[in-house]
């Protein structure tokens, strides 16, 4: 199984960064705008959560003391598909189950 996606880590209360989201058996990771901010097994993934209040359209990944939170649409675009945002999390949400004990 690999799974790849362009999502957006939001960062701070408005700002994001685009980049690449990818997993497999062996690896998770981010490569973003500004470098690879991680890398890791899936086996240290402490949590992963889709929060009803992004609508499927995101989620929260908790590895260590870290959490990213990431959206699958371009955020502050009127243009970006929200179904398309869904069905991605969707993906990510089925995928994540997978390798992964605490997906909520």
């Amino acid at each position: 199984m690999r799974i790849e996606d362009t999502v957006w880590l939001m960062v701070g209360i408005s700002g994001s960064e685009m980049g690449r989201l990818q997993l497999s058996e062996k690896n998770f990771s981010f490569l973003g705008e500004n470098g690879t901010r991680f890398d890791v097994s899936p086996e240290t993934i402490a949590a992963v959560k889709f929060p009803w209040h992004y609508f499927g359209g995101g989620m929260k990944v908790i590895i260590g003391s870290e959490t990213y939170r990431f959206s699958f649409m371009q955020p502050h675009n009127e243009y970006a598909s929200i179904s398309d945002g869904r069905a991605t999390g969707a993906k990510w949400k089925a995928a994540l189950k997978k390798v992964i004990r605490k997906t909520a």
